[in-house]
């Protein structure tokens, strides 16, 4: 593969891929972007991954791929979890070669409920999204003898202000306590809440690019590890965040939510709460549920590559959240009544 040749980046517009766009045009790459839709400039292509052939504009050598297109729901069913996160590795893995050096983004996650990703069962996972994570990683260490892996957990906005080209997973949070939506926060009073920023996803994959393929299949994971935030002070960051945006626009200031352990919540509260719940309620409260395991995670990421302290970064990322969304940060919580 000559040096010149392109890198091409999978999911350009996301909220990652599009950082890691630019920090390798930043670095003097010549930088390929495809999405869904496409984008402005030649550069810039169309293409549904893993669903559809691809153009034939991108059926040429490239130096570098960087595959960041993901679908992070966690409650798809495991079939739509598979198309979107393993079918997409499958059809870029078709479109390169060996001498392609392959970044594929994973997530943290994807190590499960036992701490790896070689199990084929949905029952080692907490939900699809890990699962199909996971299937990816085996069917990359299948098919590549040479590839970089990286892993990172939660990601937030650009350090400098926290900006984000899109926003969606975590964002349900200063979504929910502006509008009430979840009456207590249910985690374990240890759990850790790691968080990077996109800065630090795509600082760290333009170093890969520049370095070159490994000689086998490198893992990265990136993080805070031990040094992350616990649940309880990042919930309270972001609610701080929220209340100082709120107090400028004037606002009612947002109260903390009552934290209760998931035992308490699901054993006590929970069941005599269900029996007077209106059906809006009972729906948040499901919804709620899908993010238990994530506020109960008590053992630290093994990280390769420690980021620096993001609780800054989370806290302008969720501020500038509510700048982008007024319309959702303006409201107040309505208190939840049988």
């Amino acid at each position: 593969m000559t040096a010149d040749a392109p890198v091409l980046v999978t999911g350009a517009t996301g909220a990652v891929g599009s950082a890691v766009r630019r920090a390798l045009e930043a670095a003097g790459h010549t930088v390929h972007g495809v999405s869904r839709k496409g984008g402005p400039g030649p550069g810039q292509h169309a293409w549904h991954v893993g669903q559809e052939e691809p153009p034939d504009t991108l059926r040429r050598p490239w130096r570098a791929v960087v595959h960041c297109a993901a679908d992070t729901r966690w409650n798809l069913p495991d079939d739509e979890a598979a198309r979107a996160n393993v079918d997409t590795l499958r059809a870029v893995l078709a479109l390169t070669d060996a001498g392609t050096h392959l970044v594929h983004l994973s997530s943290s996650f994807a190590t499960g409920l036992e701490g790896d990703v070689t199990a084929a069962s949905p029952d080692a996972y907490r939900n699809s999204y890990e699962w199909s994570k996971a299937a990816a990683e085996r069917l990359l260490h299948a098919e590549r003898d040479r590839a970089d892996i990286v892993r990172f957990p939660i990601a937030m906005g650009a350090r400098a202000d926290g900006s984000l080209d899109r926003y969606s997973g975590f964002f349900w949070l200063p979504a929910a306590l502006c509008s009430g939506a979840v009456p207590a926060l249910v985690a374990e009073d240890k759990a850790l809440l790691d968080i990077v920023s996109t800065d630090d996803v795509a600082a760290h994959v333009t170093r890969l690019v520049a370095g070159g393929p490994p000689d086998g299949v490198r893992l990265s994971v990136l993080g805070r590890g031990d040094r992350a935030q616990r649940v309880t002070e990042a919930f309270d960051t972001v609610r701080e965040a929220l209340n100082h945006w709120r107090a400028e626009h004037g606002l009612p200031l947002l109260d903390g939510l009552p934290y209760v352990t998931p035992e308490q919540w699901n054993r006590f509260y929970l069941p005599f709460a269900e029996e007077y719940l209106d059906r809006t309620q009972l729906l948040r409260v499901t919804a709620f549920r899908a993010y238990q395991g994530y506020l109960s995670v008590t053992e630290p990421f093994a990280v390769t590559d420690q980021v620096e302290d993001t609780t800054g970064t989370l806290f302008r990322s969720i501020r500038l959240w509510a700048s982008t969304h007024q319309t959702a940060a303006r409201r107040t919580p309505r208190p939840w009544r049988a």
